[in-house]
């Protein structure tokens, strides 16, 4: 059952005391208990902060320059001649910078309490922007391709857990936070060069999705999460050529993906998604499936039997056109929910208020309570991401806290 915000009252007052939550009780009593002066803000109801389960942070500079509204090829193909090897577009490093900069702040003036982001290039960059404007971050480690090599160069297995990492994510490390990835019995952490890879405790394999990743890597990625209690996310059922090409190994993805991802005699596995990443292993309570748009009525109770987490995009599938996730039918079903932005190169700003307007806004999620679509921005996002420091406001949580928005607080009648 997903966790239950507290009772929305105005009259009541979170005491705090170094960064933790002390005690959640009314105002006068706490006014006299603490013998403290309070500073008054006003009318307004205070609330956990927002929770934004999915973000690509690194991709912020890309803002404005993709192709959109086409489908998921041409948007894919316009962001990879932005970003490929001889692209001829390389955004200078301080560009990189203000983007990233400017991203913490559009977070940060929607009172973004944490999120979870997909890095491959640059999580350490990511982190300090993050840290700069007081904002957590779960860092999600994305596995992509079906050739690996070990951190000395050669050529690994799939299931060589050191080999999945992204070679960046070494930067986020200080020495008195290091701890070596742990082995498994298909393949060592150390690989076969003989080297561990350190991993940052707030960091974590993803698989970034069926069709790009080889499927023992992303099993052997979901194990190690498994062994190390981390979430395990990945795109899941994003778009209908994600769905054509896993059924029939046929369509634009199949063609852009055996220019530059396929091995050779690559067979589809004639499954949709939810029911092939159900057959890998990869879905359960500790799994992260992002978007899940493409999904008929079986899909949806395997999901939500599965007890995975699905993080809802809502703007950025609207923005590359690839349909809307059956956001109603889902909570009905029991699947616990929560919101995502996704990356700026794929949608207009990162205020997760704005994701959660444009989700009660759509067919699929008119009929979801007020109260529920707050769930999905706090308790559920926390939950989704492991975080039981966040996401409510009670004694000996984070004061992570953030302004219930006019428009929310008249739905749920807790305007004076």
């Amino acid at each position: 059952m997903p966790p239950v915000l507290p009772p929305i009252l105005p009259p009541i007052l979170a005491g705090l005391r170094g960064g933790v939550i002390e005690a959640v009780e009314p105002m006068d009593a706490f006014r006299r208990r603490a013998g403290v002066p309070l500073a008054d803000l006003g009318d307004v109801t205070l609330i956990p902060g927002v929770v934004n389960c999915h973000t690509h942070l690194e991709l912020s500079h890309q803002a404005g320059r993709t192709v959109l509204g086409g489908g998921f090829v041409p948007w894919v193909k316009s962001l990879l001649s932005l970003t490929g090897a001889g692209a001829g577009t390389e955004t200078p490093p301080e560009a990189r910078a203000a983007a990233l900069a400017d991203a913490a702040r559009q977070l940060a003036a929607c009172h973004t309490a944490h999120v979870g982001d997909i890095t491959a290039v640059a999580p350490a960059a990511v982190r300090r922007a993050l840290q700069a404007a007081s904002i957590g971050c779960s860092h999600f480690a994305e596995v992509f391709g079906y050739r690996f090599a070990t951190p000395g160069g050669e050529p690994a297995a799939p299931a060589d857990t050191a080999a999945l990492w992204p070679r960046a994510m070494a930067e986020l490390l200080a020495d008195d936070v290091m701890v070596d990835v742990e082995g498994d019995a298909e393949g060592g952490a150390k690989g076969g060069s003989g080297a561990s890879f350190p991993v940052h405790p707030d960091a974590a394999l993803a698989g970034h999705a069926l069709y790009s990743t080889h499927p023992v890597a992303l099993a052997a990625a979901r194990r190690w999460c498994e062994r190390n209690h981390r979430v395990f996310s990945m795109h899941l059922a994003e778009h209908p050529d994600e769905v054509e090409f896993l059924t029939t190994g046929r369509g634009a993805l199949a063609d852009l993906l055996a220019v530059r991802v396929l091995p050779p005699g690559f067979a589809a596995p004639g499954m949709r998604p939810v029911p092939y990443a159900a057959e890998l292993g990869l879905l359960d309570e500790d799994t992260l499936a992002v978007h899940c748009v493409q999904l008929d009525a079986a899909d949806i109770r395997l999901l939500a039997e599965s007890g995975a987490h699905v993080c809802l995009c809502p703007r950025s599938n609207a923005a590359i056109n690839v349909g809307a996730a059956p956001a109603r039918a889902l909570a009905e079903a029991g699947a616990p929910l929560c919101l995502g932005t996704d990356s700026l190169a794929s949608n207009h700003d990162l205020d997760l208020w704005n994701e959660a307007r444009a989700l009660r806004d759509l067919p699929a999620g008119q009929d979801l309570p007020p109260a529920a679509l707050l769930r999905l921005l706090t308790a559920g996002g926390a939950s989704a991401l492991g975080r039981g420091d966040i996401g409510v406001i009670a004694p000996g949580r984070r004061a992570r806290l953030a302004l219930l928005p006019q428009d929310f607080s008249e739905a749920l009648g807790t305007t004076p």
